[in-house]
């Protein structure tokens, strides 16, 4: 299925605007979250229980995929290097490792790598959702008038 095909459809859902455009939004966030491995899980949740459409929460869910998913982590864990003013000081001496010292280099990942994650998610949730509504309200108003 063509990326053209894939936003006709997403055009087409029988929901409100806000709905879609909301869906799509939270798409967007469980696509950008460090759970690798869950979005699909996750979406799939979220669609249950909030009678969210599947289709947009999907296309969000998957953003990052493995041809992106490598860009994505790596500009989320500098935008997490920047907002948490961590420097990074791990020990890589591998005569010394022992799992203390693993477990303060993980330490000092995971959280800038947390915080960039759902920072960036965030806001590409709140792009996501204003360009999803104003696209569909365009849309719906065009093939209505």
């Amino acid at each position: 299925m063509k990326i053209r095909d894939k936003l006709a459809r997403l055009l087409t859902i029988d929901r409100s605007p806000h709905i879609v455009a909301l869906s799509s939004a939270i798409g967007m966030i469980i696509g950008f979250s460090p759970y690798v491995g869950f979005h699909t899980v996750l979406a799939i949740a979220f669609s249950y229980f909030l009678n969210l459409p599947i289709y947009p929460l999907i296309l969000g869910a998957y953003i990052t995929n493995p041809i992106t998913l490598i860009f994505i982590y790596a500009f989320c864990y500098k935008v997490g290097l920047i907002l948490t003013d961590t420097n990074v000081d791990m020990v890589l001496d591998w005569t010394k490792l022992n799992w203390d010292i693993m477990l303060h280099n993980v330490k000092q990942v995971l959280w800038p790598f947390f915080v960039g994650c759902h920072i960036v998610g965030v806001f590409a949730a709140i792009i996501t959702y204003f360009a999803v509504y104003f696209i569909i309200k365009r849309y719906r108003g065009a093939v209505v008038g």
